[in-house]
């Protein structure tokens, strides 16, 4: 009989009694019960074959015949899962304008009316712009421009497009504007046909809520928005549109009709988060739903959007798939939150109307509203201008998950990731309590989620067939 010993892994109770375990090599296996923990670190052999046997595929277990072949396996993997988040592209994001026609109430950035000047990026720094694009990415470059409205500031995208086709192949970008689509209209969508672009925009649980909180003047924000995803499918076609979804405490009973909303409009598509404690939003709405709460909807969510994917209506939920595939070493599971080291920096940057660089936009939000220099990287419009990335190395050097207080013994801490910007903004280091760490008690809800939702086989179905679409 073969004797075998334990590799360092990290454990968590579930519900019923059960024990996740998981390795340096980002293996998960559940034990059916606590006295099966015991028995794996006090008398392996106690355990059935079938179950040594997993655990030895899986790098749980060595003999003294293999060992120098199990650790080399396991570094292999460990390794090739630090170089996949490092090695992701970049993605550029820009801000033409802080100016919006809406006042959200879960706002990050402080916007400002559209009628105010001195709060756009000027047409002239574009040039510099593409220079600075073209030194920090390679092709192919995708970059988002997101606002205030973006839409406020069409002529800019236009004039960027033109002289983005003068430096690069056309199919060498592409663009993403993240609109309301309010101000959306033919001129527009004219132009864009043909073209590289793609929109993405917000729908939120309910018309109620989303009415409420994506304020207008003309309180019809949410019909602007499917009149706007009509026109897009109608003059441009299919999949050039996506959404996203913030949950507040006003849309905590919306999921269904935000699921049907969707089905309605010929989306397939979701992705749905909690409104982000971020910025300006953190008085006004972050800390008005749990991660309990929202669990509870997400849930009564993903529950019904399986329902419809075994009864043949295909939906995906990209939260969800995304920490499916972090759980899964997918090759395409690559998600700027949940990388260690972070994406800060090395896998997003955006500039700013000021012509500021911050390493994402979440450092954009936590500059505008405490002001901390520290986080703009440098600027545009500076002649000879160099990054300042003293402080953005720093931050990186501490986000390797596998050697911090709270993410080290964590079984998740190979899908997951680290993001320092919310730590400093919550507690003033990049590392933070992740004992009370909302990033933490979100993304640890979410997973496990997915290790309950793998027990049924119908589930299980469903997201494979979501990973081979």
């Amino acid at each position: 009989m073969t004797n075998y010993s334990l590799l360092p892994f990290n454990f968590r109770l579930l519900p019923d009694n059960e024990v996740l375990i998981s390795n340096l090599a980002n293996m998960y296996h559940v034990l059916p019960a606590k006295a099966d923990l015991e028995n794996l670190i006090k008398d392996i052999g106690s355990l059935n074959d079938d179950v040594i046997s997993k655990l030895e595929q899986k790098l749980f277990l060595y003999s003294q015949d293999d060992f120098e072949t199990k650790v080399q396996l396991t570094a292999s993997a460990f390794t090739k899962r630090i170089n996949k988040d490092l090695s992701s592209p970049r993605l550029i994001m820009i801000v033409p304008t802080l100016r919006c026609d809406h006042h959200c109430s879960y706002c990050q950035v402080s916007r400002v009316n559209q009628d105010l000047s001195g709060f756009d990026l000027p047409l002239s720094s574009i040039p510099a712009l593409i220079n600075f694009i073209k030194k920090i990415e390679s092709p192919p470059y995708k970059i988002e421009f997101q606002g205030g409205e973006p839409l406020l500031a069409f002529e800019f995208i236009q004039e960027f497009y033109n002289q983005m086709l003068l430096e690069v192949e056309r199919d060498d970008f592409t663009i993403i504007i993240a609109t309301s689509l309010s101000l959306l209209n033919d001129e527009i969508l004219n132009w864009c046909r043909g073209k590289p672009i793609n929109f993405s925009t917000s729908i939120d649980a309910g018309i109620k809520a989303h009415n409420r909180h994506r304020k207008l003047i003309t309180k019809n924000s949410f019909e602007l928005t499917q009149k706007g995803i009509k026109a897009i499918e109608k003059k441009l076609g299919k999949g050039k549109v996506g959404t996203v979804t913030t949950v507040t405490h006003q849309g905590l009973s919306g999921w269904n009709e935000l699921v049907d909303t969707h089905l309605e409009l010929g989306l397939s598509e979701m992705f749905v988060r909690p409104v982000s404690s971020y910025g300006f939003a953190i008085p006004k709405q972050a800390k008005d739903i749990t991660i309990a709460e929202f669990m509870v909807f997400y849930r009564n969510l993903i529950l019904r959007v399986f329902e419809d994917n075994k009864k043949g209506i295909p939906i995906v939920e990209h939260f969800l798939f995304i920490h499916y595939k972090r759980l899964m070493n997918a090759k395409d599971g690559m998600y700027v939150d949940l990388m260690a080291p972070a994406g800060y920096a090395k896998n997003s940057v955006l500039i700013d109307y000021t012509g500021n660089i911050f390493g994402s936009d979440e450092a954009r939000m936590v500059y505008r509203k405490y002001g901390f220099d520290n986080l703009v990287l440098g600027n545009i419009n500076d002649h000879n201008m160099t990054l300042d990335t003293g402080f953005s190395e720093e931050i990186l050097s501490q986000s390797f998950n596998f050697d911090i207080p709270g993410c080290a013994d964590c079984v998740y801490q190979g899908s997951c990731g680290s993001d320092p910007i919310y730590h400093i903004q919550e507690f003033g280091e990049p590392i933070g309590n992740k004992a009370f760490s909302r990033f933490c008690q979100l993304h640890k809800s979410v997973f496990d989620f997915v290790i309950e939702l793998l027990k049924d086989d119908s589930n299980r179905l469903v997201l494979e067939g979501w990973m081979n679409e």
